[in-house]
């Protein structure tokens, strides 16, 4: 048998309140989990339908409820606390736009950081076996005709260096 109540009493916070039964004056819990597929949770002053069932401890409470002027959305269930996940979404886009941040200003700080190459000068220096690590990076910049740099990826003596 369906009943019909008016919610006088919300605790938003641990899920559950009670109905009053129209027209009688009787007040009947109710818990979140009986309004399953709404697309909210409850507020005082909702028209709640319901059906009722006898808890563990004995008493009347009401089940399988609706509240009135909703619609049921399978799935879409609404009923858990902060549950359309707006907040979660946002966290997500900060998350993504802080390491989106982080990013750019490593390449931005490491593409602006210059070797220091002073001190060297192009010497006629062809191969990696005639130059430190350091001076092969300046030849690979600065000289011609050094065949140090055999795959073109810009990094010298790769197997000397170990880039």
């Amino acid at each position: 048998m369906e009943f019909k109540g008016k919610l006088v009493r919300w605790n938003d916070d641990r899920g559950f309140g009670f109905i009053k039964i129209l027209p009688s004056e009787e007040d009947i819990f109710i818990h979140i989990t009986a309004l399953k597929d709404m697309p909210r949770r409850p507020v005082v002053g909702d028209i709640i339908y319901f059906q009722v069932e006898r808890g563990e401890d004995g008493k009347a409470q009401a089940k399988s409820a609706r509240i009135e002027g909703l619609t049921r959305t399978p799935g879409k269930t609404r009923t858990k606390k902060g549950g359309n996940g707006y907040l979660f979404l946002f966290g997500l886009w900060v998350v993504f736009l802080v390491l989106v941040l982080v990013l750019v200003s490593f390449f931005v700080y490491y593409k602006g950081v210059e070797e220091d190459f002073s001190g060297y000068k192009c010497e006629g220096k062809r191969y990696c076996s005639e130059m430190t690590c350091e001076e092969a990076r300046f030849y690979v910049k600065n000289c011609p005709n050094v065949e140090i740099d055999g795959d073109f990826d810009g990094k010298p003596c790769e197997q000397q260096c170990g880039h």
